[in-house]
């Protein structure tokens, strides 16, 4: 043996520690897991709204094309005009929750109607929605009524506006 050789020591292998398992998980990881819950949660509860918006929208929609219906079969456009007062009515009382409102007549209701829309939508139809419901052969243009009607009802149901906090006046 040489004086400058090292003899060979009897060492062992290294052990290296276990990877690291899958479970359980790093912080991170749960914090990525509870926002994505939460995350599907709120795309869970905006497409339930969506689809219970959707479904009023048809019934309404059924009720507005029953009426169109009787008013094509008969053509009697005072029954239509008592029909679409009576809907609105129930529309704004049940709908919009606004019961007080339903107690309003003449000019307050059309004012309360058309203060509900930027664009005053029944403005052209104030004197058939006030006076010509109670007169035997009040003309007026039917069709832009139900047209008019259906889209008032349509924005508020399938974009409802915030909901308002005043009182309806004059009650």
């Amino acid at each position: 043996m040489q004086a400058n050789e090292i003899p060979a020591l009897p060492l062992r292998d290294i052990k290296l520690p276990a990877e690291p398992g899958f479970w359980p998980l790093a912080p991170g990881w749960w914090l990525l897991l509870v926002l994505s819950l939460l995350l599907l949660t709120w795309l869970a509860v905006k497409w339930y709204r969506y689809v219970q918006k959707k479904r009023r929208w048809q019934q309404i929609e059924h009720q507005l094309a029953e009426i169109e219906l009787q008013f094509k079969q008969s053509n009697n456009k005072q029954n239509l005009l008592a029909e679409i007062s009576v809907f609105l009515r129930r529309f704004v009382k049940f709908q919009l929750q606004q019961k007080k409102a339903t107690t309003l007549a003449g000019q307050q209701w059309t004012d309360h109607l058309n203060q509900l829309q930027q664009e005053q939508p029944f403005l052209p139809f104030e004197q058939a929605l006030t006076t010509g419901v109670y007169q035997h052969n009040f003309d007026y243009d039917a069709t832009e009524l139900l047209k008019t009607t259906r889209q008032f009802i349509k924005q508020h149901v399938m974009k409802p506006a915030k909901p308002q906090t005043q009182e309806v006046a004059n009650v």
